[in-house]
């Protein structure tokens, strides 16, 4: 795959407007297509005289198309060589439904529009056609592209990169195109163009996949989310053309979410859709056990922890150890240890540290999660109380210890702000 320096393009333009100079002739003046007319904004001229003008085309003008089942097909084909990513939906879920989705996953998303993104992840699909037009606006050549831009964030970085990769589609008229690419953004700072400032040259049905960009935030504190979004510059020319004629196209990318609030570093996130705490059974034992019969027992309005009712981050200490103690300590029913359960400590759903916790233990339902054996649990009710708005249960200290640390952990992760919501899910 050529790659061309646009510096020459440049210096071959200067070159013709000083032969023009020379002539005594403008520029300008040696050019009577010096505006683009109505409808024609992304077009430019071609120069008189040029071979571009000889075959008939007064502009070369760069415009948008949406991205098509075609170019799905062509991302899942280059995705299914990737170890580790479906290239296809898995359990009938679009990879943009999918939380957990990785870029590449993302690139193939069904969904019709330009960015398909997770909280950690995310894919700008974005399909322009370099047109060849006469003086009448109609085309008489096409070059199709499509171009993905990929990335995942690490949420304790303050940098990321994005992968470019550029698919030439049907061309006609055209027998190939040169590409450049560059990015800017707000609340950000963007590295260098892709290819180093060059361009790529594509003929029909070649890919591209070396291209990067790269960002990072200027945001290092304070209590607001910074906003960092993303647009993308291109520019376009033939290389059947002795005078090169670039056509200029812009397009809105991904926004990316940037705080210093969480944790001991600044970090980012791809968005700020509801974040998720994820537990598994298999790992933290009863406790999240506990947590999934807590959502799938307790009333509509009660189930707490969930994408309907999400749980709402307070990271006071104080004020989480004095809602521990109400649910677990206060009378006039406080906690009673078990002496069926292992070293037996009180778990509560709501957590602590949660706007939503510190219910008066008398009012919450009281559970033992018993491990009965390969893999499978029972729930014995101790207390249950009418319309419950939580529970507490009997748990091993190790596990509700571990079950805390995770949540922890995974808070930072996240990048869950003071007072943001999350979602609590319950795994095997």
């Amino acid at each position: 795959m050529k790659h061309v320096i646009r510096l020459l393009a440049a210096i071959t333009s200067l070159a013709l407007s000083a032969v023009l100079l020379a002539l005594g002739v403008s520029p300008a003046a040696a050019a009577p297509l010096s505006a683009a007319p109505e409808g024609h904004g992304t077009c430019t001229a071609t120069t008189p005289g040029s071979k571009l003008a000889r075959q008939g085309a007064a502009w070369t003008c760069m415009k948008e198309r949406p991205v098509t089942a075609a170019d799905l097909a062509r991302i899942r084909a280059r995705t299914a060589a990737v170890p580790g990513v479906a290239a296809a939906p898995l359990d009938g879920v679009d990879p943009g439904d999918n939380p957990d989705a990785s870029p590449e996953a993302l690139c193939t998303s069904n969904k019709r529009q330009d960015v398909v993104s997770n909280r950690h992840a995310y894919c700008m699909r974005h399909g322009i056609v370099y047109v060849l037009e006469n003086r009448t606006g109609e085309p008489i050549g096409t070059a199709e592209l499509l171009v993905t831009a990929r990335s995942a964030l690490d949420p304790k970085s303050v940098q990321w990169q994005e992968s470019i990769a550029v698919y030439a589609g049907k061309y006609d008229g055209v027998s190939a195109v040169r590409l450049a690419l560059s990015s800017s953004c707000t609340a950000c700072i963007p590295g260098p163009p892709a290819w180093g400032g060059g361009a790529i040259e594509l003929r029909t049905g070649e890919e591209d996949q070396t291209g990067h960009l790269s960002y990072e935030t200027t945001t290092r504190g304070g209590g607001e989310r910074s906003r960092s979004m993303i647009a993308y510059q291109s520019q376009t020319e033939s290389p059947d053309a002795e005078y090169p004629v670039i056509s200029y196209g812009q397009w809105a990318g991904p926004s990316v979410a940037c705080d210093g609030q969480v944790g001991n570093t600044p970090g980012c996130i791809a968005t700020d859709s509801l974040a998720r705490v994820v537990l598994s059974k298999s790992q933290y034992g009863a406790s999240a056990v506990a947590y999934e019969w807590a959502q799938n027992n307790l009333s509509d309005n009660n189930a707490m922890g969930t994408a309907k009712r999400p749980l709402t981050r307070d990271r006071d200490k104080a004020r989480a150890k004095s809602r521990s103690y109400y649910t677990c300590k206060a009378p006039p029913k406080p906690f009673v240890a078990d002496p069926t359960v292992v070293n037996d400590e009180c778990d509560e759903f709501p957590f602590a540290r949660t706007e939503q916790g510190g219910t008066i233990g008398s009012m919450c339902a009281e559970i033992i999660p018993r491990y009965v054996g390969g893999g499978a649990w029972r729930v014995d009710v101790v207390r249950d109380e009418p319309v419950a708005p939580c529970i507490r249960a009997h748990v091993p200290s190790d596990e509700n210890q571990n079950a805390g640390r995770s949540v922890g952990r995974q808070v930072q992760s996240e990048r869950i702000l003071q007072g943001e919501a999350y979602q609590v899910v319950i795994t095997p």
